[in-house]
């Protein structure tokens, strides 16, 4: 492989080659946690169930699933830094507990968000025993989760409906549990072994997520119009049409286990058949198609129209490439200012709120970029790994040279 992400929520150096495109498709993702966190609320103003907006209607479940497929992305190349299978799955896995203590310190705060970060420190130790797979046999392991994980997850929700502890959480029942999410990491895994800078690779990667997607919302759409709908609602202990809607959009991480009909739903962070496909198929086509905007805006000339088109894509990128810090940032800056003006960011927010995010994490990033090659969190949590090492520094090595295959 000739190309790497900059750096995701796994702390990675760079490379001399780099491809904006994944930095803007991390922006993309941190852009739809900022709708989700401090941009209008999912439902109307009074708190209840009702009109969902639809910013939050697109970006819900599919932001955190793009974090996770880049996280993917990355995994693959931060690992192959290390000499030997032993040093790698240590490597991931002070990268998993530094992230979880980044988690517990954040979720300390006391904010309205659901921290992602003690999840992501469980994808990756899961994702250790796939990190030596050639890249067609992930493609495999991916598909196949993401077709078993999701009635597995009803099967052992319903026979044991009382469990609770983290660990179950983090693994079956939580807001982002891996039996249902691994899929994500394992295909970006994968994909970012593929020659992203290849033209022909781009577009077979378009292809697929489109053909993902569509298969997967609009067969969900179908069977639902049909005649799952109708059973999930005969299902309900009252048999009202408006408890299904707001069981759809209850995102809780997993689906309803009222009815096995769920599993064909759509239903946004639901952990459902139609979600985590869908998502998938979103996640692997936005990425093909910001890697050519991101190297069109880049290759931009001089001419009138494309004079901005190149400094409007590195500010834009600038956020991606030091997401676990902008991350970490964002809820910091929630705390900060209900505890300083007592706001609250439960349910709905202003748009100048969503504006004020966006631009000064933007100005943030861009900053910071100046001065270093990573993100303030990123590089204090590379720094770490290697300082926490058996062997220190001296386990690193050049990334250089094909990937396996």
């Amino acid at each position: 492989m000739t190309t790497r992400p900059a750096s995701t929520l796994a702390p990675d150096d760079r490379r001399p080659q780099r491809l904006i495109g994944l930095d803007l498709f991390r922006t993309l993702a941190v852009f739809g946690m900022l709708v989700a966190h401090v941009g209008p609320a999912a439902w109307s103003p009074d708190g209840r169930f009702g009109q969902v907006h639809w910013e939050w209607e697109v970006f819900h479940s599919r932001m955190p699933a793009m974090f996770a497929f880049a996280a993917g992305l990355s995994l693959n190349l931060s690992a192959r830094r290390l000499d030997g299978h032993v040093r790698e799955a240590a490597g991931m896995v002070v990268r998993a507990v530094l992230l979880l203590g980044c988690g517990l310190l954040l979720t300390a705060l006391g904010t309205p968000v659901v921290v992602i970060l003690g999840a992501f420190a469980a994808f990756f130790v899961l994702a250790i025993p796939f990190l030596r797979a050639r890249t067609v046999p992930l493609l495999w392991a991916a598909g196949t989760w993401a077709v078993l994980g999701p009635p597995l997850s009803m099967v052992l929700r319903v026979l044991l409906p009382e469990r609770t502890n983290p660990l179950w959480d983090l693994l079956v029942s939580g807001d982002y549990p891996a039996l249902t999410w691994m899929p994500f990491v394992l295909a970006g895994v994968a994909i970012g072994r593929l020659d992203l800078a290849a033209r022909a690779v781009r577009r077979r990667l378009a292809l697929v997520g489109a053909a993902l997607a569509t298969f997967a919302y609009g067969g969900s759409a179908l069977v639902m119009h049909l005649a799952g709908r109708s059973a999930i609602v005969a299902s309900l202990p009252d048999q009202n049409p408006a408890e299904y809607a707001s069981r759809f959009f209850a995102e809780r991480g997993v689906t309803d286990t009222g009815s096995w009909w769920w599993l064909l739903s759509d239903a946004p962070h639901s952990g459902s058949w139609g979600d985590v496909l869908g998502a998938l198929g979103t996640c692997i086509l936005l990425l093909a198609l910001l890697l050519g905007a991101g190297d069109r805006a880049m290759e931009a000339d001089r001419s009138r129209g494309g004079r901005a088109t190149r400094p409007l894509a590195i500010w834009l990128a600038a956020p991606g490439a030091m997401v676990l810090s902008v991350y970490a940032l964002h809820i910091v800056a929630m705390w900060a200012i209900t505890a300083g003006t007592g706001h609250s960011f439960a349910p709905s927010q202003p748009a100048w709120m969503l504006v004020a995010f966006v631009v000064g994490l933007g100005v943030f990033a861009m900053a910071w970029l100046r001065f270093r090659s990573q993100g303030p969190l990123e590089l204090l949590m590379s720094r770490l790994t290697r300082l926490l090492l058996p062997g220190g520094r001296r386990g690193t090595r050049s990334t250089r040279g094909s990937s396996r295959r």
